[in-house]
Formats: structure tokens, sequence, C-alpha cells
């Protein structure tokens, strides 16, 4: 017969014998507690060990994980579309993923084509023409023929699309659901309400964004002006909400960053508004250098400005003296990434001569026709390199240390290695 091995015996019987039964289990208990405290520790500090060890990593090179043949047209022009890839040119636009397989295409004749997306949303436009397509991830949603040039476009994630149209006496925003009926119209002139130099509509298509330049006694600003069509624009005069007026500051470019958070980027700085319903100015910065570049991100701002000669000069005669640079001195371009309370988050210098910058998945990537910096949230350089082909696109792709690099002939998947 088995034997039956007991783990406790019986606790004897008698108060004395009882307490010492007490003690036995509860040290038993107490070993077993530090043991699992000390495992949970060491597995916590290789956690941490690990993630602070990946986040500093930097790659030499890369692996081609994925590389499919194809052809593009010649000046076509790519843009990242949630994971997939947008190829437009004068011909049409196509939606490819990463196997190259059309998901949808649509053909068409412009001269200059210009894009804008919001989620799955996508609105392209031939700027000095007068048509419009809107796509969703399935594709086309309607297509918009105006009587006037089209000069600049703007789309939210459910497809409600405003175009700013120029004639010569005067200049018009329209409004289309995404069925392409029209929405709401204005009528703009320089002597009325100021020309407008930038729209943005928000992700949820109820508020629209517009910078008015105006010009009062020879002096030129700028207006801000916010537009709700919602249940609360109705109570207001032409649904405007909210206006501020710039004197001496020229701002070419409104962004909205979310369905409640807009950007504002001057010839000065930036100003960050606030407002489900009606916006109001936030935060501001104010930048001493020329702004050479900018580009938008999920509730991010960058912007890339060339330091002064005169700080050039410095550096280089501190190089020459102590014979090397300082961190702070490496480095012709200053890049910045602010969030939407102003606060930077990223900061860095580079040399590159880049033509391209973009925010993807949290990535900072700069790059030209054959180099690249990719760069983590941290600012830490996680790659830089360059590529034998002309790069017409690239951006992080799903998996760790993957993206896509487009050329004119393939496309490949790179895991950095």
């Amino acid at each position: 017969m088995a034997s039956i091995t007991q783990l406790y015996k019986t606790p004897p019987h008698g108060d004395g014998g009882m307490e010492e039964y007490k003690k036995k289990l509860f040290r038993h208990r107490a070993g077993l507690g530090i043991r699992f405290l000390i495992c949970a520790v060491v597995v916590l500090v290789i956690v941490v060990g690990l993630w602070i060890w990946f986040r500093g990593r930097t790659y030499a090179g890369y692996e081609v994980v994925s590389s499919v043949e194809s052809t593009s047209a010649v000046n076509t022009q790519y843009a990242e579309y949630n994971g997939q890839l947008l190829r437009y040119s004068r011909d049409g636009i196509s939606c490819v993923n990463a196997k190259n397989e059309a998901v949808w295409s649509q053909t068409y004749n412009m001269h200059y084509p210009i894009l804008d997306i919001c989620g799955s949303a996508v609105v392209i436009a031939d700027q000095q023409g007068s048509e419009a397509y809107v796509f969703n991830s399935q594709g086309l949603l309607t297509q918009i023929t105006t009587r006037l040039p089209i000069q600049q476009v703007s789309v939210s994630a459910q497809g409600v699309t405003a175009l700013l149209l120029n004639d010569s006496a005067a200049s018009w925003i329209y409004l289309y659901d995404a069925e392409g009926n029209v929405l709401a119209e204005s009528r703009c002139s320089l002597d009325e309400t100021g020309q407008p130099l930038s729209i943005s509509i928000s992700r949820d298509g109820s508020k629209l964004a517009v910078s008015y330049l105006q010009v009062q006694e020879g002096s030129a600003g700028s207006c801000v002006v916010f537009y709700n069509f919602g249940s609360v624009g109705a109570n207001f005069v032409d649904k405007i909400v909210s206006s501020t007026v710039y004197e001496d500051t020229i701002i070419p470019r409104v962004e909205y960053l979310s369905s409640s958070v807009c950007a504002a980027v001057s010839d000065q700085g930036i100003i960050f508004y606030e407002g489900a319903e009606i916006p109001e100015e936030g935060a501001a910065l104010t930048l001493d250098a020329e702004i050479l570049s900018v580009f938008f991100g999920t509730d991010r701002v960058g912007i890339i400005t060339e330091e002064a000669q005169a700080a050039d000069e410095a550096a280089e005669e501190t190089g020459k003296k102590t014979g090397k640079k300082t961190e702070e001195e490496a480095g012709r371009y200053q890049v910045n990434v602010y969030d939407t309370a102003g606060r930077t988050v990223l900061s860095l210098r580079t040399d590159l001569k880049y033509t391209q910058a973009k925010i993807s998945e949290d990535m900072l990537i700069l790059y030209n026709d054959t180099e690249c910096e990719i760069y983590s949230a941290q600012g830490v350089l996680k790659y830089a390199g360059t590529f034998d082909t002309a790069i017409g696109d690239l951006y992080k792709a799903a998996g760790f240390r993957k993206y896509v690099v487009v050329f004119s002939d393939r496309t490949d998947i790179i895991k950095l290695k």
C-alpha cells in the first residue's frame, strides 16, 4: 500500500503545542513571502534594465526582411496611411499594403495634386484646378467639382472636407459632407475679412480653423477664426465662436492636432488653442530663430530651425580651441518637438541635410534622397545610414525595429540590427 506523506502534522493538543505550531506555520509562510518578494524584485530589476538598455540602444545596420518590386510613375509622391502606403501622381492615387497589393485606386488627371489625411479619411485635389476626391479605407467616398480654383484642402476623420477656393476678386471656403453635399460656404475678401492663408478642420468635423491675413494702415497682421458647425455654433453669428487678432504677426499655418486642440504656427512661434466647442488661446511659444520646417504628429508639433551664422562661427571657434564640439554645438539644424501644453518633449541637433521630417509612431524620422536618421521619442539616435536608391518614403512598420522604405522600383521592410 502506498504511504501518504503529511505536509503538516496534526497540531498537538494543549495550549503550548498549539502556540508552537502557529509559530512554525507563520515562519513557513513568511519565508515563502520573502522568497516571492525577492523573485519579484529580481524580475523587476531585469525588466527595467532591459527596458533601459533597449531604449538607449543604437543600431549600426539593417537587414531586409522582405522586398516587393513595384513600378511608379514619374513624379510619384508617397504618404504613410494607417500602416499602408498611398502612392499618388498626376494620373491617379492608389492605396497599397506591405505586399504591394492594391487596396483601392482611382485615376484622374491633375496638374499639381495636394493631399490631406485624417485617420482613415483622405482627400486629394488639383491645386489651381477644380477636382477633389475623398476616400476612406474602402475606397472612393465622393468626387467634388468646384467652380473656382482650389487652393487648399482639409479633411476630418469622417470625410467632411473643407476647400479653400480663390479667384481674382475674393476667396471662398466651402464645407462638404462625406457624400459631397455642401454644408456651408463663406466669402472672404482682403477688405472685409482678410485673405485666408490656411484652413484646418477638426478631427470630428465640427470645427474649422482659418488664419486670415489682414492689412490695416499699411501694417500686416493675422486673425485666427474658429467656426463651429454644431449646435453650439448655431447660437453665434456666422457660426464664428472665437477670433483673435495678432498685430505684426503672420500666421501661414493652422493645424488641428485633435478634435479639441489646434496649433497656429507664425513667423514668431507657435500658439495652441484648446476647447471642445469654443477654442481659446492656451500655451504660446516664441522662437528666436527662423523656422525652416514644420511637421505634425498626434498631439505633437515639430519645428526645425537653423542656428544663426554667428552661433556656428562661435561653435567653430570653440572647436578649434578645445579640439572638439560639445553636444549642443554639434549640428547645424535644431529640431524641437512640443506637446499641446507647449512643453519640449524632444530636442536635438543634426547636420543631416534633410528633405523630409516626420513623426511615425512616436519615432522622429529625417531623410533626404539617400540618407536617413531615426530617433526615439527620447531623442536617442537609433539609426543613421544610407541607401543605394533614392528614398520615396520611410516610416515605422508593425513589429520591433521594423521600418518600411519605399523606393521607385521596390518597397523594402527592414529590421535594424
